[in-house]
């Protein structure tokens, strides 16, 4: 599964082209080496929409849980 983390701060940067190939996605990350600087082959990774989706859906239900425990604790705050 792609890192978000790691394509948000790479497409801040530039760093980073999607493509669509058929039915299929990708992504490419742009390297380059730490010492020269010089700019070294690509990192290309399939992403799967079905499976960003899901995961999408898991962090939803994660932030309901959090939300309804953040109201819960503040709660508290009234005893």
């Amino acid at each position: 599964m792609i890192d978000v983390k790691r394509y948000i701060e790479k497409k801040e940067k530039g760093l980073i082209s999607l493509v669509k190939l058929g039915n299929a996605y990708a992504i490419s990350w742009k390297t380059y080496d730490p010492e020269t600087g010089v700019e070294k082959n690509p990192v290309v990774e399939a992403i799967g929409m079905e499976d960003l989706k899901k995961v999408r859906e898991q962090a939803n239900e994660l932030l309901k849980g959090i939300d309804m425990l953040i109201i819960d604790l503040e709660a508290l705050k009234g005893i």
